[in-house]
């Protein structure tokens, strides 16, 4: 297998992140290179979470220009069908001049011109779907990949018996094991803590409901927020309306992973979307949590992964539309009340996803190797 260079990229990077840090861990020879989207929106100069992520890992980024294929036609269809063939040549000149031995995807619009150049040079893919139907690039990307990783069984029935393989979802193993103390400072008040996150972009629609009701949570508990980049300035605002709270009111445009493993841990309520991600993660260590779905989830994905976990009575689900200070603060004290008065669900054992990945890795390189 020698030290192959490893090209990943993809949408969904927080599994991307594990299957990562698991390669550094056991092949610290191998170049690992990433290939995503600098910054979070078109026009806009904020950095992408993936960018700010991977940087932080060592990990060379490569920023890729190009066009989203979209399901229906509307006014930016055209604009973006028009990028595609710049992502396409892009990806043929970076193919090209790093010469990678793999070609490791996690789907999305990002993924699918690095794919197309991947089969024209004749370089492996191995594609990983997050969620239990495939998006419209992974379903182009699967026809390409030699090897496709998925999260659910049910999944497997949509590929050849050849190429499927049940992987599961990569978690990061850094979250099963917290420091005694998060990076910030936190109020000496013994009060429950909820833990707010919208994923990896923050989730501005959700941060915009639950803005108003923060000065009601922190009569009787400490929020802990992750707003992401585009919503911090709100989040800064709220912050110092609050006067003698503001203490309990603890905020960042994201945490690093060790204080995320901290927070999972300390947090009695985990309030969110419903992403594949999001709700491996609170499965896995078995946290309380309220789900409020992406309401324009392809699929209704969001919902159906939150109403998984609803089932066992560990989660309440609220859509969107129905965000109110009394429906999420009921919520809340719903969930607080079954910690006291119930046993809590036995924890799922430590994610395996992330080694089973590596594994399809390993294989696919040993059969490639030239």
């Amino acid at each position: 297998m020698g030290n192959p260079t490893i090209l990943i990229t993809g949408g969904h990077y927080t599994p991307a992140l594990a299957v990562i840090e698991e390669m550094q861990e056991i092949h610290p020879t191998w170049k690992i290179l990433w290939v995503g989207r600098k910054y979070a929106f078109e026009g806009s100069r904020v950095p992408s979470s993936e960018y700010t992520w991977i940087r932080l890992m060592g990990i060379p980024f490569i920023n890729l220009t190009t066009g989203r294929l979209q399901r229906s036609f509307s006014v930016y269809t055209i604009p973006s069908l028009l990028r595609f063939p710049i992502g396409i040549m892009q990806s043929l000149g970076i193919l090209w001049k790093y010469k990678p031995s793999l070609i490791v995807s996690f789907g999305g619009y990002i993924a699918l011109p690095v794919a197309i150049g991947a089969f024209v040079f004749g370089i492996p893919v191995i594609t990983h779907e997050q969620t239990h139907a495939l998006g419209l690039a992974n379903s182009i990307i699967a026809r390409i990949a030699k090897k496709i990783c998925v999260t659910f069984p049910e999944t497997l029935s949509l590929f050849p018996k050849k190429k499927g393989v049940l992987t599961g979802l990569p978690i990061r193993s850094q979250l099963f094991a917290p420091p005694r103390a998060p990076t910030f400072g936190i109020p000496k008040e013994t009060l429950p803590i909820l833990y707010i996150t919208g994923g990896s972009t923050g989730a501005r629609s959700l941060n915009d409901k639950l803005f108003p009701i923060i000065p009601k949570l922190l009569n009787t508990m400490m929020v802990i927020h992750q707003t992401g980049d585009v919503s911090s300035q709100k989040a800064d605002g709220v912050k110092k309306q609050l006067k003698e709270k503001t203490n309990r009111y603890i905020i960042a445009p994201f945490f690093d992973v060790k204080d995320i493993s901290w927070i999972y841990q300390n947090a009695d309520v985990v309030v969110g979307r419903a992403g594949a991600n999001t709700v491996a993660e609170v499965s896995a260590l078995n946290k309380r949590a309220i789900f409020i779905p992406l309401p324009w989830a392809g699929g209704n994905e969001q919902m159906k992964n939150a109403e998984q976990y609803q089932s066992t009575g560990n989660a309440i689900v609220i859509k969107q539309d129905t965000v109110t200070d009394v429906s999420v603060i009921q919520a809340v004290n719903t969930l607080l009340g079954r910690v006291k008065t119930s046993s809590l669900f036995s924890a799922k054992n430590k994610n395996t996803g992330t080694s089973n990945m590596v594994r399809v890795i390993e294989s696919l390189l040993s059969s490639y190797a030239r």
